[in-house]
C-alpha cells in the first residue's frame, strides 16, 4: 500500500495520529533472526514519513497483539511448543520474546516524541485481562517484564494497556496496583450490536465515564480500540453487503457519545480496512479485513469515513474540551424525556457542550424538543431542536472562536478557521432548524450568499439571535460584526475539508485553508496570491476555497482554475469530471496451466523432502499416533502441506482404508489419494477446526501394492489461532494422527505406516522471500517451485483457463500476465471478481506479482471480489496473475468468471501518482526455485 506523506485523511479529517501493530510473526521467520530493512518490513521509514505528515504514532509490538492475525502476531516459530507458558512469566516464554522487543523497541526509542519522532505512547500487550491482584501473579511478573524491557532499550514514552471490554479491571495505577501497571489505562469497547442480520440493534454504552472514574481517574479517559466496524468469519457476511455496519449514523451517535463521557483518547479499530494477505490471517477471518471500516480496503472514502471527520475536525478546534467536568446527564434537560443528555462544561472558560442523543438508543423517531441550558447570559430554553432518528448534536456555549463568541448553536460546529476573519462551520441534516447567537453583540446584520437563505433574527439589549432552516448545499452568512458563517447540510459538509497549513500534529485555527467540494482534499499550500490545491475527484463539482485575503488564483493538482472571487473572499471554481472511458481494463487470456499436485503419482520422487520422524513434541497437544506429523515440528509454519505416508499391503492383511486427524483452523479442508486416485476430501466448515476423515480404500478404483503404496494428503490452512482458542499459536497444524484400517482388528500399536515425509512452504523457515516475508507462500507444487512470481517461464505449459478447470480432483495451476497502461494522474482501485457454478467444492487461491492476494472458496464463501493495490498490480506495464485451484471432487471444479474490475475512477494528487516504478516489491523468479520440488 502506498502511504501519502500528504495524507488523505489522518490529519485532514483531523485525526491526527495511527496506531501501528507490528507483528513479532511478520518480522521474524525464524529464532534471532529480525528483519526491519527490505521495503514492506522498514519500520523506521514508516516513522519517517509519519512524522513528514505531520502525524503522532502510538506503537503496539506485543509481543502479543491479537488483531485477528497469524497466531495474534506471536512469531510462528514457537508453533511447535517451543515457547513455553505463552503470556506468563515463564521463563522459556520470557527468553523467546525478549530478543524481539528489544530489537522492535530499539527502533521505536530512537523515535520517541522525546526523541522527535512521533511517537507519544508505547502499548504494553493487549487484552490481556487481571483477574488475580498479587504481586507474585504470573501475569504480573510478565507485565513487569515487558515494561522492564522496553525501558531498558530506552523507551520512555508512556505505556498504556487496552482492557478486554468490562470483562475485567487491569493494569491502573488507580486500582488495586500490586505491580505491572501501566502509566495510562486503556478499555476497549466494541457497542452497537449491530450486525448484518440485526439492523435494529443501535445500543450505546453510557457507564464509561462511571468506569473510568472506578478504575482510572486520575488518568485521561483513553479508548485504544473503538469500534470503526467489525470483522465477519469465514461463511459469514461480506462487508459490502452489510449496510448497518456502514451507515454514518453509527459514528455521528456513538463517537459523540464518548466526547459526552469525557473521552480524552479515541482510537478507531478499523479507521482503515486493510487485506489479510498471504497467510497473515488467523482462521477467524478470510482474505478481506475490510472490517466495514470509515476507510475501505480499496482505499475509498464512505459516508462513515466523512461523518467521523466532522467530529474530528469539531474537536480539533474546541481546545475547551479538553478541560471539562462532568456537570450533569439524563433526561431531565430536555422538554421530552426521549432525549438524553451528557452536560459538560470548561471550570475556566465555562463553554458547555450538551450532547443530545435518543434516550432509547435505537430509536428511528424524529424528536423535536426545547433544551434548557446554562450560559454567562443566564439559563435559556433553546426551542425547536430536532433529532431524526439515529442522529446526535453537541450544543454547544460560550464557545469562543477568535475574536467572537458564540453565547450558543443548536447547529453542530464542524470547525472554525481564524484568517483575520473569524470563520465559523456549522452543519445540520437538510430542513432541520438551526440557532445561534453571539455573546454580548447586538444590533447585528448580515448579508447571505449561496443557497437561499431565510434567517429570522431576535435581539435583546445582550445579544442578538439568529434562526433559520437548514437548505440543500451550503449557504453563507456575512455578519457586520466581523464573523462569516458557513452553513452545510451534512452532505456538503461530509466534502468540507480543514487542511493543516503546518507538520505539526496540533493544528491551531490560524493555520488552515478551507476546502469544500471535492471527493478528497490531501493538501493545500499559498505561493504569493495562489492556493495550491491537491486532491483526488471523480464527478464534475464546484470548488470553493477559502484562504484568508490577498489570494485570486488557485490550482488544482498543479493545473490552473478559472476562478471567480466572491464578495466574502473565497475562491470558486469548477473541477471537471474524470474521463473514464480511457479505462479499459483487460480481459485475462492466453492462460497457461500445468500439474500442481505430481505428488499424487505413487512414482512421484520425494527422496529430497524432510522425513517426519519425531517420537516426542514440545507440543501440549499430544499426537494421536507417531511419529508426530505436525508440520511446525518439521519447519513449516504457513499455507497448504502435502504429506506423503507409505505403507505395504502384504497378503496375510486386509487393509480397508485409513483414520486421516488434521487440524489446520477453521474452514480448512483436506483431501487424500491413494496411488494416485482420490479416496477421500473434507471441503471445510466455517466453525469446525478438527477434521477427521475415514477413508475407503474398498470403494475405489485404486489398487492396492504388496509394497510401497502411497497415501498423499494433501491439507489447506487458515493461520494458526489466536490465545482465545486453547493453547493459541501452539495448536497443532497439519496432521494429528493417521492409522490404517483393517478388516481383522490389530493387538498392535502400529499405524501401519512405514513412513511419512512433509513437504511445506519453499525454504520452510529460511524466508527466502524476505520481501514478501514468511507469510506469503504455502507448499504446493506450483507455489514451492515459484510459479506465482514475475518472470517465470511459462512457454513449454499447455494452453488451458481455468474456466475449463478440471474434469477430476487434483490441483492446476494457470498463469496469464496482462498489461494496464493507466495514466500516472488516475487513482483506480482495481479488483479481481471470481465465480464459479453452483456446487463447485474447490480451493482458489490468487496471486498477483507473486503475492497471494485472494482466497476463494466458493462451497464456503463469502468473498468473491479481491481488491489488489498499488504497488502489488502494475499500473503501467506487466501484471503476473496466477491461480491455483484444488478441485476436491472427482467432480472436477472450474470457475465461470475471473476478471479485473475498477471500483471507480478518479483524478488524483497522489504524490509521485500511482504508476510507479514497483520492482523493488516484485522480485521474480529465479533457478534457486528448482530445489523444493
Amino acid at each position: 500500500m502506498a502511504f501519502d506523506t500528504k495524507n488523505p485523511w489522518e490529519r485532514c479529517g483531523k485525526a491526527n495520529g495511527p496506531s501501528v501493530y507490528f507483528f513479532w510473526s511478520f518480522h521474524s521467520p525464524s529464532p534471532d533472526i529480525y528483519d526491519f530493512e527490505t521495503p514492506n518490513k522498514d519500520i523506521q521509514r514508516m516513522f519517517d514519513l509519519a512524522k513528514e505528515a505531520g502525524l503522532y504514532v502510538i506503537a503496539r509490538a506485543g509481543p502479543y497483539v491479537n488483531a485477528e492475525t497469524n497466531a495474534g502476531g506471536l512469531a510462528l516459530h514457537l508453533s511447535d511448543g517451543s515457547g513455553g507458558r505463552l503470556r506468563t512469566s515463564d521463563e522459556t516464554y520470557y527468553n523467546a520474546w525478549k530478543p524481539w522487543i528489544e530489537n522492535v523497541g530499539k527502533i521505536i526509542a530512537a523515535n520517541q516524541i522525546t526523541s522527535g519522532g512521533p511517537v507519544i505512547l508505547n502499548q504494553i500487550e493487549n487484552e490481556l485481562q487481571e483477574t488475580v491482584y498479587e504481586p507474585n501473579n504470573t501475569l504480573v511478573l510478565y507485565m513487569e517484564q515487558i515494561e522492564s524491557a522496553f525501558r531498558d532499550v530506552g523507551v520512555i514514552v508512556p505505556f498504556n494497556s487496552n482492557e478486554k471490554g468490562q470483562r475485567s479491571q487491569s493494569w491502573s495505577t488507580d486500582y488495586r496496583n500490586v505491580g505491572g501497571a501501566v502509566n495510562i489505562y486503556g478499555l476497549d469497547s466494541y457497542p452497537g450490536g449491530l450486525s448484518c442480520t440485526n439492523t435494529n440493534s443501535f445500543s450505546l454504552v453510557r457507564n464509561y465515564y462511571q468506569w473510568f472514574q472506578n478504575y482510572s481517574f486520575t488518568q485521561p479517559e483513553y479508548f485504544p480500540e473503538f469500534r470503526g466496524g467489525y470483522f465477519t468469519p469465514w461463511g459469514g457476511s461480506f462487508y459490502d453487503d452489510c449496510a448497518a455496519e456502514l451507515s454514518p449514523e453509527y459514528p455521528d451517535v456513538f463517537y459523540k457519545n464518548n466526547i459526552g463521557q469525557k473521552t480524552t483518547l479515541l482510537n478507531i479499530y478499523m479507521a482503515f480496512g486493510g487485506t489479510n494477505w498471504g497467510q497473515s490471517a488467523a482462521p477467524v477471518v478470510y482474505t478481506s479485513y475490510d472490517y466495514s471500516a470509515p476507510l475501505r480496503e480499496t482505499r475509498q472514502i464512505r459516508d462513515k469515513l466523512s461523518q467521523t471527520k466532522l467530529i474530528g475536525l469539531f474537536t480539533r478546534v474546541s481546545t475547551d474540551l479538553q478541560k471539562t467536568d462532568m456537570e450533569g446527564n439524563g433526561t431531565l434537560y430536555t422538554s421530552d424525556p426521549s432525549i438524553f443528555a451528557w452536560v459538560l462544561r470548561n471550570p475556566d472558560t465555562q463553554a458547555g457542550f450538551y450532547t443530545l442523543q435518543q434516550a432509547t438508543s435505537n430509536s428511528r423517531a424524529s424528536t423535536t424538543f426545547d433544551l434548557n441550558v446554562n450560559t454567562s447570559a443566564g439559563p435559556l430554553t433553546l426551542p425547536n431542536i430536532n433529532l431524526k432518528g439515529r442522529q446526535s448534536k453537541i450544543v454547544v456555549t460560550d464557545y469562543a472562536f477568535g475574536n467572537h463568541s458564540l453565547l450558543y448553536s443548536t447547529a453542530d460546529i464542524l470547525t472554525y478557521g481564524t484568517f483575520g476573519t473569524d470563520v465559523m462551520v456549522l452543519y445540520l441534516q437538510s430542513g432541520q432548524t438551526g440557532q445561534f447567537a453571539f455573546t454580548n453583540s447586538n444590533n447585528v446584520s448580515y448579508t447571505t450568499y449561496g443557497s437561499p437563505l431565510n434567517i429570522t433574527t431576535t435581539s435583546t439589549n445582550r445579544t442578538a439571535s439568529f434562526t433559520y432552516v437548514q437548505g440543500s448545499g451550503a449557504s453563507v452568512v456575512q455578519f457586520s460584526n466581523g464573523a462569516l458563517f458557513y452553513l452545510l447540510d451534512q452532505p456538503t459538509a461530509w466534502k468540507f475539508w480543514a487542511i493543516p497549513k503546518t507538520s505539526d500534529p496540533n493544528v491551531s485555527p490560524s493555520e488552515q485553508i478551507f476546502v469544500t467540494g471535492p471527493y478528497l482534499v490531501r493538501g493545500a499550500t499559498t505561493s504569493g496570491s495562489t492556493v495550491q490545491v491537491t486532491g483526488d475527484n471523480a464527478n464534475a463539482t464546484a470548488i470553493e476555497v477559502y484562504a484568508g485575503k490577498g489570494f485570486d488564483t488557485l490550482t488544482w493538482n498543479g493545473q490552473d482554475l478559472d476562478v471567480t472571487q466572491t464578495p466574502y473572499g473565497s475562491l470558486i471554481a469548477q473541477l471537471p469530471g474524470v474521463d473514464s472511458s480511457s479505462i479499459n481494463l483487460p480481459s485475462l487470456t492466453d492462460w497457461k496451466v500445468a500439474d500442481s499436485l505430481p505428488e499424487a503419482s505413487p512414482d512421484y520422487d520425494d527422496s529430497a523432502w524432510i522425513i517426519c520422524n519425531k517420537t516426542t513434541t514440545l507440543s501440549p497437544t499430544p499426537p494421536l499416533t507417531l511419529p508426530v506429523l505436525f508440520a511446525s515440528d518439521y519447519g513449516f509454519y504457513t499455507g497448504i502441506k502435502v504429506y506423503r505416508g507409505r505403507f505395504d499391503a502384504p497378503s496375510n492383511t486386509t487393509i480397508i482404508g485409513a483414520n486421516i486427524t488434521a487440524q489446520n483452523g477453521v474452514a480448512a479442508g483436506m483431501s487424500a489419494w491413494l496411488n494416485g486416485v482420490l479416496v477421500g476430501s473434507v471441503p471445510g466448515n466455517a466453525s469446525i477446526d478438527l477434521m477427521s476423515l475415514v477413508l475407503s480404500f474398498t470403494n475405489t478404483t485404486a489398487q492396492l501394492n504388496p509394497t510401497n503404496n502411497v497415501l498423499t494428503v494433501l491439507v489447506d490452512y487458515t493461520g494458526h489461532d489466536e490465545t482465545s482458542t486453547r493453547n493459541g499459536v501452539e495448536n497443532p497444524r497439519g496432521l494429528l494422527g493417521a492409522s490404517l484400517l483393517t478388516s481383522s482388528p490389530s493387538s498392535t500399536t502400529s499405524t501401519g505406516f512405514t513412513s511419512w515425509r512433509i513437504q511445506g512452504n519453499a525454504g520452510g523457515s529460511a524466508n527466502i522471500d524476505p520481501t514478501r516475508g514468511p507469510l506469503n507462500e504455502g507448499g504446493l507444487y506450483g507455489e514451492r517451485l515459484g510459479w506465482h512470481l514475475p518472470n517465470f517461464d511459462t512457454s513449454s505449459w499447455s494452453a488451458s483457463s481455468p474456466q475449463t478447470g478440471l474434469s477430476t480432483s487434483g490441483v492446476a495451476f494457470y498463469v496469464t500476465t496482462f498489461t494496464l497502461s493507466i495514466p500516472g494522474n488516475l487513482d483506480v482501485p482495481i479488483g479481481i471478481r471470481l465465480s464459479s457454478p453452483e456446487g463447485t467444492i474447490a480451493r482458489v487461491q490468487i496471486f498477483v506479482n507473486g503475492y497471494q492476494y485472494g482466497k476463494f472458496w466458493p462451497h464456503i464463501g463469502p468473498q468473491t471480489a479481491f481488491p489488489v493495490p498499488p504497488g502489488i498490480v502494475n499500473n503501467q506495464g506487466e501484471t503476473t496473475i496466477a491461480l491455483s485451484l484444488w478441485a476436491m471432487t472427482d467432480a472436477g471444479a472450474k470457475v465461470d468468471t475471473v476478471e479485473l474490475f475498477e471500483y471507480e475512477v478518479y483524478e488524483s494528487g497522489f504524490e509521485g501518482g500511482f504508476a510507479q516504478d514497483w520492482s523493488a516489491l516484485q522480485p521474480g523468479w529465479g533457478e534457486e526455485r528448482l530445489q523444493y520440488v
